[in-house]
């Protein structure tokens, strides 16, 4: 390190005020204008070395925290700009630890210089200024000589830490920059997350909700054929157009929809029997549509005619298309046909995919002639015989069901599902009358029995 040794002749020449106030000024004006850093730093240099009587110099910012300092700039000299050093090595280096102006008569007598060595030979004096920052070493300002009679000194101090302060300046507010923008980047990246986050959330919700929904109103509608087929009569001492007007309230309730029930003509004095079969029937429908139809409203109508009662059930919600071939469980629109057909009805199924379902139904007061086939019974408690037959996946599941296998176990027998198996158990104990498992298995027990199997 060197005091202020300059030999005779060889004194540098200050700057005289104007110059100095023109360089300051252009300065201050490049800090006011919109340049990058780079080349912001570069005009800073450009003008200190200037009044400097220097052609080279650099500027570095410096992470006292992680112990290294970056190039950021250079003139005149090849510095390895953009590359990082560790502080204990090179002229800035020096400068962080001294915390104050620091020059060299020679280059040679730095350390760790990063000069190439190709124009390390050429450089003579060196000057380095800490940029300070709020009380921090954010940087620092390094200038070169090649003339051999340049020597720096406190006066050169001086005046590059006139121009250190705006590169400091330039420093600060660009590193306040860049940790804007990654916060704002950070917290951009965290509102999507968030906003993903909710929209999955919502999506999950409302699905679960729907799913949860479906599946509450399946089994309370189940559950209510089920119980309901158990009853000696339906309805129960009713008039006919009470018992619909109840079975209406149901749907509205069970499935949030609005219906509305409409009775024309004039009431006829229906006996039970009739009574009976109107209501399985609108009861049938109406579940189908809670369970299935996706509808928001329904109409339910009840036609008083001279020679019969006809039965109107409406939906606004998907419909089907009536071609198809659809697989019905035995509380879909084919049990309903299927019900009507045997009790002596007549019943037109109009449907379209998108449009909804128009289901009407027309029973004689009288039947001059039972349908084709056996007659069928009503059901009794102990008879195996059901008013309804059972299909052939729910034969196999009786079967099961009657060894008193469990439905998962049933379900794993016939590769199903357990909810099919559900579904399936639950229209057999419907069918068959029975009130649960064990009267089922009871029923099979006593017919091997009597008949010596």
């Amino acid at each position: 390190m060197s005091a202020d040794r300059r030999p005779a002749g060889a004194q540098h020449r200050q700057p005289d005020a104007t110059a100095l106030a023109a360089g300051l000024i252009a300065v201050a004006e490049d800090l006011a204008g919109e340049f990058s850093l780079r080349p912001l730093l570069e005009r800073i240099l450009l003008r200190c070395t200037e009044l400097l009587g220097c052609g080279a110099g650099s500027i570095c910012s410096v992470d006292e925290a992680a112990g290294t300092y970056r190039k950021e700039a250079d003139i005149g000299v090849a510095c390895q700009s953009g590359r990082v050093f560790p502080l204990t090595e090179g002229m800035t280096g020096l400068v962080v630890a001294r915390r104050a102006p620091l020059w060299f008569d020679r280059y040679d007598q730095v350390k760790g210089g990063h000069v190439a060595p190709e124009e390390r030979a050429a450089l003579r004096g060196v000057i380095g200024m800490p940029l300070e920052w709020r009380g921090r070493v954010i940087g620092a300002c390094i200038v070169f000589s090649r003339d051999e009679r340049r020597v720096f000194g406190p006066d050169d101090a001086e005046l590059l830490g006139l121009f250190a302060r705006h590169a400091a300046i330039a420093l600060a507010t660009a590193r306040m920059h860049e940790e804007a923008a990654e916060q704002a980047r950070a917290d951009a990246a965290a509102d999507e997350r968030d906003r993903l986050l909710a929209e999955v959330h919502d999506s999950l919700a409302r699905s679960q909700l729907r799913q949860a929904s479906t599946e509450a109103r399946n089994a309370l509608a189940e559950a209510r054929l089920i119980l309901l087929g158990l009853a000696t009569s339906p309805v129960n001492g009713q008039t006919l157009d009470a018992a619909l007007r109840s079975e209406a309230a149901w749907a509205e309730t069970a499935g949030g929809l609005e219906v509305r029930f409409v009775m024309a003509g004039t009431p006829t004095s229906t006996d039970e029997r009739l009574s009976h079969e109107v209501l399985l029937v609108a009861r049938e429908a109406l579940t189908n549509i809670v369970r299935h139809a996706q509808a928001r409203s329904v109409r339910v109508g009840l036609l008083y005619e001279p020679e019969s009662a006809i039965l109107l059930v409406q939906d606004d919600g998907q419909g089907f298309d009536p071609t198809a071939d659809r697989q019905d469980d035995g509380f879909g629109l084919r049990a309903v046909s299927e019900r009507a057909r045997r009790l002596g009805a007549t019943i037109d199924v109009d449907s379209l995919a998108g449009w909804g379902t128009r289901i009407r139904a027309r029973f004689p007061y009288r039947r001059d002639e039972e349908p084709a086939g056996p007659r069928p019974r009503r059901l009794r408690v102990g008879d195996e015989q059901a008013l309804v037959p059972l299909t052939e996946r729910e034969r196999e599941v009786r079967g099961l069901m009657e060894q008193g296998l469990p439905d998962k176990l049933i379900a794993e027998r016939l590769v199903l599902s357990i909810k099919t198996v559900e579904k399936h158990a639950g229209a057999v104990l419907r069918k068959t009358g029975a009130r649960n498992r064990t009267e089922l298995a009871a029923r099979a027990n006593h017919a091997r029995t009597s008949t010596g199997g």
